[in-house]
């Protein structure tokens, strides 16, 4: 009987181990700020850097689906376009990293151990099928 309780517990252990902990995203400033327990100077400075990693998200968000709806109505960018199109999302991914070393650059050495477990957004490379088709 006493085998099976240890066992048991046991199973309880492993299956929590087994599963990845809610994490908590960069963008959940209040979250951020709590789970970071962030001094109130260290959130005037982060707050707003979180705030424009939001707005490059949205504005690239944006201008590919405004692509993405105009190649299904047939008016496919051209060639200098689509080279825009892929700089500009490549420039929103570097300021977007940039934000983060920026953030992490405002914590202390405890706060920069957690700020690992956080998740933080980055934009994925584009490809061209996927907005363009092929």
């Amino acid at each position: 009987m006493k085998n099976k309780i240890i066992a048991f517990i046991l199973v309880l252990i492993l299956v929590n181990l087994g599963f990845p902990q809610n994490k908590i995203s960069l963008l959940d400033t209040e979250k951020v700020n709590e789970y970071l327990e962030l001094t109130p100077k260290q959130i005037k400075i982060i707050n707003p850097k979180i705030e424009q990693i939001k707005t490059i998200l949205e504005e690239d968000k944006k201008i590919i689906s405004e692509i993405k709806e105009r190649v299904k109505n047939d008016d496919e960018p051209g060639f200098f376009e689509k080279i825009g199109v892929k700089r500009g999302h490549d420039k929103r991914a570097s300021q977007i990293e940039n934000l983060i070393d920026e953030i992490e650059d405002h914590l202390n050495d405890q706060q920069k151990i957690e700020f690992k477990n956080i998740e933080k957004p980055k934009l994925k490379p584009l490809k061209k099928e996927e907005i363009f088709g092929k």
